[in-house]
């Protein structure tokens, strides 16, 4: 019995569509996401000072594993815990080049060994800190501590990079220098978003000025390691000698002691300074933690020698409530550093595409409803018992120094800067608010770029509480 051709016909096309419904289900998705359009695609989403807010609102729509079109750059954004374990922990690569680096950081650089020994620069620094602020402070003036807070945290990094070759001078040499390239640096420029656009930075200058805030940068750093002093154990000494020592797996050169140096001056300034800041806003908006806050500090600190607060730190259980509550609240790194797709993988049950580029949201999930109840809300005995608020990378709703093998190698040193600094600040000052403005009228505006930082600096009126301490 012959088959018409009919027959045949529709048996062929039924066979394609099968083999097509067969293959798409086989092949996993490519994450959802919004609307695009030509050329721009996502960027009309992201038009705002707080990207972070927008990719949250967006991600309420499309889900935690979400699709955007920068420009002509592929992007994933990661909204929820379990995904950003993936992208964190469970798929991060590693090379022998980036494994030396690390622990270099970690066993020589910013170790819990090292970071006990820079102690006496911590103390220093953090005095000269309440010396400025009474001083600033004197007549009933407010306050910048916002801009207070920057310098003393340039200065203690700094110190703890260079050692006694930083004086002020130098700082004000290259401070400028390391603030015009975190501010060209950051964010995305024309280049970044359209690739086969790379001669637009050319035509508006920035690659030129990029170029030569790095031969000014370079020209510091060389000064500094011809004058470095070997018997002196600060960063750079420890670099140095490690250098000469040759006993790494992959050889370290000068240049890349130098890409070290200048993380370390850009990681250590503008994130403590941002983050105490922040803390200090949210305690001038919530008298009440303010209140026993303080007085905890100060029934801690009375009667003791500034030399011994630094080891009492670790008494003052409601103030470190209060700065992982800051810290969870107003992250610094509200998107954490993005990540580069090494190969095509899955995430989430979706399949990204290799060069994609991988950015976790982690203010959007410190703020999540369904990992913190009263989510926007000031409360710090949130931390109190049980294992919350882990601030080594362990717990993936709340990621203040992010975490896996890329998370923030000075966390340690950081954290204990910005401990000393608030208890100083709470122990030595009465604070309150200028111009009779009430708790709830301190605004919070926040502007996001390589940081997130308020868009408008903090001015407080501070009354000494005890006499301030001497310089060492």
């Amino acid at each position: 019995m012959e088959l018409s051709a009919a027959t045949v016909f529709l048996s062929v096309v039924s066979l394609v569509i099968l083999a097509s419904l067969l293959s798409r289900r086989s092949k996993k998705k490519r994450p959802p996401g919004p609307w695009c359009l030509p050329l721009i695609g996502n960027l009309l989403h992201l038009l705002t000072s707080q990207p972070q807010a927008a990719l949250r609102d967006l991600a309420r729509k499309h889900g935690p594993v979400m699709s955007l079109r920068l420009g002509q750059v592929d992007a994933v954004v990661i909204s929820s815990p379990a995904a950003a374990q993936e992208v964190l922990r469970d798929k991060d690569l590693t090379g022998p080049y980036w494994r030396m680096l690390r622990k270099l950081c970690m066993v020589e650089l910013l170790s819990a060994h090292k970071v006990r020994q820079l102690a006496p620069v911590r103390d220093g620094e953090t005095r000269s800190l309440m010396r400025k602020v009474g001083a600033a402070g004197r007549g009933g003036e407010p306050v910048n501590l916002g801009r207070l807070l920057c310098s003393s945290s340039i200065s203690i990094t700094a110190k703890a990079t260079f050692g006694r070759l930083c004086g002020e001078e130098l700082q004000e040499q290259y401070m400028p220098v390391v603030e015009v390239a975190v501010k060209e640096g950051g964010g995305f420029s024309a280049g970044d978003l359209f690739p086969s656009l790379w001669f637009v930075d050319v035509a508006t200058g920035l690659t030129r000025r990029l170029w030569r805030t790095r031969r000014q940068l370079d020209a510091i750093f060389d000064k500094m390691i011809a004058e470095c002093e070997a018997q002196e154990e600060h960063l750079l000494s420890v670099l140095l000698r490690i250098k000469d020592e040759g006993k790494l797996e992959v050889p370290i050169s000068m240049t890349s002691i130098k890409a070290i140096l200048f993380d370390m001056l850009t990681g250590g300034t503008e994130t403590t300074s941002s983050a105490a800041e922040w803390i200090m806003s949210e305690l001038m908006r919530n008298p009440d933690a303010m209140a026993k806050a303080q007085a905890e500090v100060r029934r801690t600190f009375d009667g003791k020698s500034p030399d011994d607060h630094e080891g009492l730190i670790d008494k003052l259980r409601y103030m470190k409530m209060v700065i992982k509550e800051g810290l969870r609240l107003n992250p610094v790194l509200p998107l954490l550093l993005p990540r580069l797709c090494g190969e095509t993988c899955d995430i989430g049950g979706f399949e990204v595409a290799k060069g994609t580029k991988v950015i976790v949201n982690a203010w959007a999930m410190a703020r999540s409803p369904e990992q913190w109840p009263d989510a926007e809300e000031f409360r710090p005995e949130r931390f109190d018992g049980g294992t919350a608020g882990d601030l080594k990378g362990l717990q993936f709703e709340y990621l203040p120094f992010g975490s896996g093998r890329r998370m923030c190698p000075g966390d340690t040193f950081g954290l204990a800067v910005l401990e000393l600094i608030v208890a100083r600040l709470l122990y030595y000052f009465n604070w309150s608010l200028p111009n009779g403005m009430r708790p709830d009228e301190l605004d919070m505006d926040m502007i996001v770029g390589s940081t997130a930082r308020r868009k408008n600096q903090l001015h407080l009126l501070a009354s000494p509480y005890r006499e301030l301490p001497v310089e060492i």
